[in-house]
């Protein structure tokens, strides 16, 4: 006699279904995650691709680079009015939005800068979102004001692309009346630094030897006066450039300065002793294993954390013939 058999699964069918399906589900997860990145890296190789094409056009117009910082590397600046260019504390990115299809936000801009009332990171402008100046791999963007719980805090919009200042430290100064006024505004030997006026012919080292520009992680401030500086366009004194004094993510801390300008709580963007001499911001991203780069030819390519530190400190200068490795 022919038994029929059940319609339903046995238990033991059941389990054996599920451990199957979490067993595909445990190899598709990382394989999903790596094309996500993958496709995150290739965004911001692209992003850093229009700045590196940006600053190009920008030379083209202007026979030179932007100014890294117009008013200089100030730690703190104090309104003159008999000096109203200290309300500006913009950076070399505030020139090249009208070459990355910017031209609305650039208008603004320097519509301001012709009658200034207020620093450039309280201007109404600066919490407009910059979509090409977002990496899509770092969490914390995008990132503007005010601070949760301190509506005093508006530093504005904060990017994730920084421009080379060189491959040593930069000194900020105290102000205007310093003792020391021209010591933050010494050349440095990058292409961005306080009142630079590189352009492409200075860079006796080669366009495709030189770095132009690179990433970093912008860290959440803290309700408690303590705001991150790194990545902030428009008040861009201590965090909108980058040295090559150490590699790329490095677990050395970065110095902007000032200790309630750094916020120690993202582990790839450590905050290191904080001094207003031989300050320093390093590259850094989330992506596996190095950070993206633009170089001063306009190429991008991805750099490896574990890049020789003689070749990474070579890709920092513009002029010094110490030509870097291979990478």
């Amino acid at each position: 006699m022919n038994r029929r058999r059940p319609d339903a699964f046995t238990l033991i069918e059941l389990l054996v279904v599920i451990a199957i399906i979490a067993v595909l589900i445990g190899l598709l997860l990382p394989a999903v995650q790596k094309v996500r990145e993958a496709a995150a890296r290739m965004k911001c190789s692209n992003n850093l691709k229009q700045i590196g094409l940006a600053l190009h056009n920008y030379h083209d117009t202007n026979s030179r680079l932007p100014t890294g910082v117009p008013a200089g590397f100030y730690a703190s600046q104090g309104f003159n009015a008999a000096a109203p260019a200290t309300y500006d504390r913009s950076c070399w990115l505030r020139f090249a939005l009208p070459y990355f299809e910017q031209t609305a936000l650039s208008s603004q801009y320097e519509a301001f800068m012709l009658a200034p009332t207020t620093y450039t990171c309280y201007a109404p402008f600066s919490t407009a979102v910059v979509p090409v100046l977002l990496c899509p791999s770092d969490p914390n963007g995008p990132k503007t004001n005010p601070t949760p719980g301190n509506s005093g805090n508006t530093q504005g919009f904060h990017t994730n692309y920084v421009g080379l200042n060189g491959n040593g430290y930069a000194t900020v100064r105290a102000g205007p009346g310093s003792a020391t006024p021209n010591l933050g505004d010494a050349p440095l030997k990058g292409l961005f630094f306080g009142k630079s006026n590189v352009r492409i012919t200075d860079i006796t080292d080669g366009t495709s030897n030189t770095l132009m520009a690179s990433e970093l992680l912008v860290v959440p401030d803290q309700a408690s006066n303590k705001y991150d500086a790194r990545g902030r366009m428009h008040n861009g004194v201590h965090g909108m450039t980058f040295t090559t004094i150490y590699p790329p993510n490095s677990t050395v801390g970065d110095n902007v300065g000032r200790s309630d300008f750094c916020v120690n709580s993202v582990p790839k963007a450590p905050c290191g002793t904080q001094s207003q001499d031989n300050t320093y911001v390093l590259a850094r991203s989330n992506h596996s294993g190095g950070v993206n780069a633009v170089l001063a030819d306009g190429s991008v390519r991805f750099v490896p954390d574990a890049i020789a530190p003689n070749t990474w400190s070579a890709l920092g200068t513009r002029a010094d013939g110490d030509l870097p490795g291979d990478y």
